[in-house]
């Protein structure tokens, strides 16, 4: 088992930050709307190959309550032949960082399949690849965290400026 942490700074206040992450996690896991078919992926160039496409895994995601109010714990695993991807458990969740901003943070362990010949191709062939679509698993998801906040506050300006407008 490989142990990893990964953060990034969203330019969102953290409760709303941890709401939008819980349904983010919720729909990824009920595989609802545009999240149907979500995947990992690495681009060919992070490989070292011709930047010319990417690699992508669909996960299958459970999610449940962490200790932490504002985390969760999940876990996943290739959607089709998990014998042959690393599976992933940790927790995902959001800190305050500062006025406005908080941390989204990704904890855990992440197993390499196939034993000896996994972690040969992960030090051999691929090294880092598995990180490296977690770190890409936690940018996508702090993008999408921080659209749906900043379409909330959006759609309620607009509102509470044409509430009053045509008050």
């Amino acid at each position: 088992m490989a142990r990893v942490e990964i953060a990034k700074t969203l330019r969102i206040p953290p409760g709303p930050a941890a709401e939008a992450l819980g349904s983010l996690l919720r729909a990824i896991a009920d595989q609802d709307g545009p999240w149907r078919g979500f995947a990992l992926h690495v681009g060919l160039g992070e490989l070292h190959f011709p930047d010319v496409g990417y690699v992508a895994v669909p996960i299958k995601l459970t999610v449940g309550k962490s200790e932490r109010p504002t985390a969760f714990d999940i876990a996943f695993a290739s959607s089709n032949l998990p014998a042959a991807f690393p599976g992933f458990k940790g927790t995902i969740g959001v800190a305050e960082r500062g006025l406005g901003d908080c941390t989204l943070s990704l904890r855990g362990e992440y197993e390499l399949p196939m034993h000896f010949f996994g972690k040969l191709l992960d030090a051999a062939m691929l090294p880092r690849v598995a990180e490296k679509s977690l770190e890409n698993f936690v940018e996508e998801i702090g993008m999408a965290c921080e659209a749906r906040v900043n379409q909330r506050e959006a759609e309620f300006a607009r509102y509470r400026f044409y509430a009053r407008t045509f008050s």
